[in-house]
């Protein structure tokens, strides 16, 4: 199990990564003029503050953000835009002491006609998400549990969108459950793009997770891993991010490791993990074994 309280973690590399994944299927969506909606199943608070008492007891961020906000090496386009968000939303630029959590990276990527739904059932983060998105109409925040949300929120208006889960695994059963609320969202709406964040851990939990779904379901989908331990299996704690990607927008699969690959040598320095990535995509071609993808060469290997 892993014990993931947001407010110790905000900003470590795995929000980064998770956070990069969103933002480019976000940018995806805004390439259409169509209005889209995003579904936050577990939106957290909204925002942390990175100077406050429980985020310095684990000091996360600093091995996180803060290294890509530092960087003076090169960054994608991409990057450079989700820092220059970033860098709006800090109460006392230019330093870095807050971070934010998916919904209000989407509320920072929506449009006119687009909306978010965000729900949280935790009455002090839910208190806090809602005021931060107060007083904007294109936002709803709901009080619910995500198993509920599952079922009742869905097929959502407009039907063009996303839905992101990313609980905090604290009980082994957070696994079971996701792979249940991803099926009882597809069987409602089987046109969205779903994102899963899992945790890289010892003994690799999420494995059966992303077995069953890909049994299960019929979609395409995209798998990417931002490891920063050479084996999992040997390393105490959290070795790297995961993002699951069902029905993937067109070409994210070229696009994401041209985002994350600079992003991952600046949050690895020492190169000890590496990016993964695999997909099978709609017309049936990708690779679905995970696979180093090897930042010079350009090419992978197992």
């Amino acid at each position: 199990m892993l014990s993931y309280q947001h407010d110790y973690h905000a900003g470590n590399f795995a929000d980064v990564h998770k956070h990069l994944v969103l933002w480019q299927v976000l940018e995806s969506l805004r390439g259409r003029d169509k209005p889209f909606v995003a579904l936050d199943l577990h939106g957290g608070a909204g925002g942390y503050d990175l100077t406050g008492a429980r985020a310095r007891k684990t000091d996360e961020a600093a091995a996180g953000i803060a290294r890509l906000w530092a960087t003076e090496q090169p960054l994608p386009s991409g990057v450079r835009e989700f820092l220059g968000t970033l860098r709006s939303m800090q109460p006392r630029p230019p330093r870095l002491t807050e971070y934010p959590g998916s919904p209000l990276l989407i509320q920072a990527r929506l449009r006119e006609r687009d909306q978010l739904i965000a729900c949280e059932l935790h009455p002090e983060a839910y208190g806090r998400l809602r005021a931060r998105l107060a007083g904007d109409p294109r936002c709803h925040v709901h009080k619910r549990d995500a198993r509920e949300a599952a079922r009742a929120l869905f097929p959502p208006e407009p039907r063009r969108g996303l839905a992101l889960l990313d609980p905090s695994y604290e009980r082994g059963a957070e696994y079971r459950e996701v792979a249940e609320m991803v099926t009882t969202i597809r069987r409602r709406w089987n046109t969205g793009i779903i994102l899963i964040w899992y945790p890289i851990l010892a003994g690799r939990p999420d494995h059966a997770m992303r077995e069953h779904l890909r049994a299960e379901l019929e979609d395409p989908w995209l798998a990417s891993e931002l490891r920063i331990a050479p084996d999992p299996e040997r390393h105490m704690g959290l070795a790297g991010s995961g993002m699951l990607v069902l029905r993937p927008p067109w070409q994210l699969e070229a696009h994401l490791p041209e985002l994350l690959a600079p992003v991952w040598q600046v949050l690895d320095p020492e190169g000890a993990g590496g990016l993964y990535q695999a997909a099978v995509l709609e017309n049936g071609t990708g690779d679905p074994t995970l696979r180093r993808v090897e930042i010079n060469q350009g090419t992978s290997r197992p």
